[in-house]
């Protein structure tokens, strides 16, 4: 195996990857994912432009001419669009910050990475979601006679009153679903081990007595809210199974009203989001709904096209044109795969 040139690079990169997100940051695996899918993006770059073999690679390697050139290359090269360019850059950016703090990256070279600009969006932002009455069909799809109708009913009821992300619903715990005093609250911990409450329904009350009745009844309060049986063992549901049965029910929802598109579970929280703006939700607060870090991440909500104003001046706080059954409002190449297996790139 050839000798890595600068080996206290990779092993900074290991360190981020492996220490520095999960440990220090508490990021998600998913989160990790993406940082190390750019990581390895740009050492294919460097590869590919410079003609390097991954072991000839340093430090000196990670200048903003090049992060300018990787980006361009993103665009033509890779045919990225500007969002996913320009996440790739913010993820370069932190990595380079990581390599100053370290003693890696020198303070100038860094200033002059954080101002490398972004590509423009080619467009606004533009959010799909359903209407109340499209929302209203998909979740009545599931058959509540059968014991899985029962419980894909409460899992999408909770993803949309909740505004959750899937993956913070998969991770429940029984006794996060808490009652008292006849009001049920959401502790959620999201992205970045962000702990927050979130008030849900009425209505889920019920649902989640009745879900628990078939599928909790010997439970103790740290199992898994949801969960399938896997070589008798009850474990995690998986995000795929979920992306299963929203997709069947979305299906015959749309044989019933052709307006309602292909259904996703993120679509919920882009459902509910809307809703909750349309309803007169301060947008500030729609943002501590969803768990946003940054108020800015929220701002697509309130770029609303001129129907969706006009919508709101009716509200939806009625009976009519609310989700739930009665009045409530709403409330709220081989030695380099070597390398990258190493320091924790593959």
């Amino acid at each position: 195996m050839k000798k890595i040139k600068d080996p206290a690079l990779f092993e900074k990169i290991r360190e981020f990857l492996t220490e520095h997100l999960p440990i220090i940051k508490k990021d998600s695996p998913n989160t990790v994912a993406a940082y190390r899918y750019t990581l390895n993006l740009y050492l294919d770059f460097l590869q590919e432009v410079s003609a390097k073999e991954l072991s000839d690679i340093t430090s000196l390697d990670f200048t903003t001419k090049n992060i300018v050139a990787f980006m361009d290359w993103l665009i033509s090269n890779r045919k990225n669009k500007a969002p996913t360019a320009n996440l790739r850059l913010v993820h370069m950016r932190k990595f380079c910050r990581f390599l100053m703090g370290e003693d890696v990256l020198r303070l100038a070279e860094l200033s002059a990475i954080q101002k490398i600009k972004g590509f423009p969006k080619e467009c606004a932002d533009e959010v799909h979601y359903l209407s109340v009455q499209e929302m209203k069909l998909v979740l009545s799809q599931s058959d509540t006679s059968k014991r899985l109708g029962i419980r894909d009913k409460f899992f999408m009821y909770l993803l949309y009153d909740s505004g959750c992300r899937v993956q913070e619903i998969l991770d429940l715990r029984v006794r996060n679903f808490f009652i008292k005093n006849g009001a049920a609250q959401l502790h959620v911990i999201g992205k970045g081990n962000k702990f927050r409450a979130t008030p849900i329904s009425n209505e889920l009350i019920e649902m989640f007595k009745a879900y628990c009745a078939h599928f909790h009844r010997n439970a103790t309060q740290d199992d898994y809210l949801f969960y399938t049986i896997r070589n008798g063992i009850p474990v995690k549901m998986s995000s795929d199974n979920v992306q299963r049965f929203v997709e069947k029910y979305g299906a015959k929802a749309r044989n019933q009203m052709s307006s309602i598109p292909h259904i996703h579970p993120h679509l919920f929280r882009h459902t509910r989001a809307m809703h909750l703006y349309m309803a007169g939700m301060p947008l500030e607060m729609v943002a501590q709904w969803l768990g946003h870090s940054q108020m800015e991440t929220s701002l697509i909500y309130a770029n609303a096209t001129t129907e969706m104003k006009r919508a709101a001046v009716k509200k939806i706080s009625t009976k009519e044109n609310s989700v739930f059954a009665d009045d409530e409002k709403f409330k709220y190449k081989d030695n380099s795969e070597i390398i990258k297996q190493l320091y924790g790139l593959s």
